[in-house]
């Protein structure tokens, strides 16, 4: 790979293209990468999200696989050009939205993490309290004492939480995130355990639905948070794949690691929380441990490997692309950044909308099932530009050149992006009201959203619109 020399500006490092010899992942590191990322906290709450809609076991396994299977696809053709130039989401974002139009698609990306972000803090740190609560025998270590007095008090928790997660942004604390990546997958482990116990001593303390059909309203929600939950990552999937080899070897673990770590890993966890819901008749996994855990220190263990869980997947998922967005457009240290960061992640953890369990459940699923609307059309425009405008070839050099003779276009914004992501929004709402479908109010923000299947419609409109509208604005 040639060499590049930043022009008409001043380059982070960290944005320059990884050279080849420093690119040594590949399948196994990357499957197990993306089993890791993906086996958190929330992912539980997939089952009971789908127990709520009213799923079946089938229904829920078909809607993990399908939903996940598309956005895998999306993230696997998204993800060749970080693997076959090294470079990463922001970089390549350039010749499709322009130098400085990047930043509008960096920034959508980046307030979706920070949700997540909140998310994450809020659960990690009800699990913690939990522990803390159960250790210091609160009420004599009554479940439903702890579990109220937690739902109640997790904000103090919350504090620390984003405090630490600060530290380890900060510091770079490698060590740290390299053992906290191992929460999850034994969080999965652990639940598996406790399933099959609970499984032997009890009956199910509720009875499996009959189900809604796969052409339904809450099946199409369901589809919507599944596809939702990686459409994310979709995006700045180059980040991570910018590390696998600069080969075949490279393009295979592009797509064995999503297709085993996740499309597989989701089907898992899905079915894993929903008969968890089934036996122990709770929603939270943090409830589950509390509830159901056989003994002291499988009820300890259990809630510290939720906390690792959500912990790794802020410091190595949700956190940097928010400070992306802290660092590149307002030209802010990463100290500073870190800082500000965490305290985004404390106001959005939804310490003050959740009383209960179930509260936590319906806003995760009032979240995942709408953002999809920002971050589809997103993917349609990057994978259209690579794909049909510069026909899979980019010049590595205007990407890292400011002015005209780079990715500039309109003062620095390409406008066939920008217009045909406005219209693939409208389009989701179109669609919704000819079908008759109600627009949904949101909680988060209060915002009426159009179908949750916005997703694929954003996909596909910008896919097609977007060559168009290049060939209108002459922006080839």
């Amino acid at each position: 790979m040639s060499q590049v020399e930043p022009k008409g500006y001043k380059e982070n490092p960290a944005l320059l293209p990884l050279p080849a010899d420093k690119r040594m992942m590949g399948s196994w590191t990357f499957t197990w990468m993306m089993f890791s990322m993906n086996t958190c906290i929330p992912m539980f709450f997939l089952g009971p999200i789908g127990y709520s809609l009213g799923l079946n076991p089938f229904e829920v396994a078909f809607g993990a696989f399908a939903g996940n299977l598309a956005a895998m696809i999306v993230l696997i053709f998204n993800g060749i050009p970080g693997v076959k130039y090294g470079i990463p989401y922001p970089v390549q974002l350039r010749p499709s939205w322009g130098f400085k139009g990047a930043h509008i698609a960096i920034i959508l990306r980046g307030i979706v993490g920070a949700g997540w972000y909140g998310i994450e803090a809020y659960n990690g740190s009800l699990a913690i309290l939990m522990v803390l609560l159960f250790i210091f025998g609160y009420h004599g270590r009554d479940p439903a004492a702890i579990a109220s007095a937690s739902f109640k008090y997790v904000v103090f928790i919350v504090i620390p939480y984003v405090i630490a997660a600060t530290l380890v942004m900060q510091r770079g604390l490698s060590a740290i995130a390299k053992v906290v990546n191992y929460g999850g997958p034994i969080m999965f482990f652990y639940f598996v355990w406790l399933l099959f116990y609970i499984r032997g001593i009890a009956s199910p303390a509720t009875q499996i639905p009959a189900g809604v059909g796969i052409f339904s309203t809450p099946f199409a929600v369901y589809l919507a948070i599944q596809t939702n939950w990686w459409a994310t990552v979709c995006l700045n999937v180059s980040d991570l794949a910018r590390g696998l080899y600069a080969d075949k070897r490279g393009i295979t673990g592009l797509v064995v690691g999503p297709m085993i770590g996740v499309v597989v890993g989701q089907i898992a966890g899905s079915l894993l929380g929903y008969y968890l819901v089934l036996y122990a008749g709770y929603v939270t996994p943090q409830e589950i441990i509390l509830y159901k855990a056989p003994g002291a220190v499988s009820i300890i263990l259990g809630q510290l490997f939720a906390f690792l869980a959500p912990f790794s997947t802020d410091v190595t998922a949700n956190i940097p692309p928010l400070m992306d967005i802290i660092m590149s457009t307002f030209k802010v240290r990463q100290n500073l950044a870190a800082a500000i960061a965490g305290v985004i992640g404390f106001l959005i953890a939804p310490w003050w909308a959740v009383e209960k369990g179930p509260d936590i459940v319906n806003y995760v699923m009032d979240f995942s099932s709408n953002y999809g609307l920002i971050l589809g059309p997103i993917a349609g425009i990057m994978l259209a530009d690579y794909y049909i405008v510069r026909k899979r070839s980019y010049d590595l050099q205007k990407l890292y050149t400011a002015g005209s003779e780079g990715y500039w276009y309109h003062g620095g914004y390409n406008l066939s992006a920008i217009v045909s992501f406005i219209i693939a929004i409208i389009i989701s709402y179109v669609f919704t009201i000819a079908i008759g479908q109600p627009l949904v109010k949101s909680k988060i923000p209060p915002f009426y959203f159009p179908t949750n299947l916005s997703w694929y419609i954003g996909v596909i409109v910008t896919f097609i619109l977007y060559p168009i509208l290049v060939k209108v604005f002459k922006e080839e």
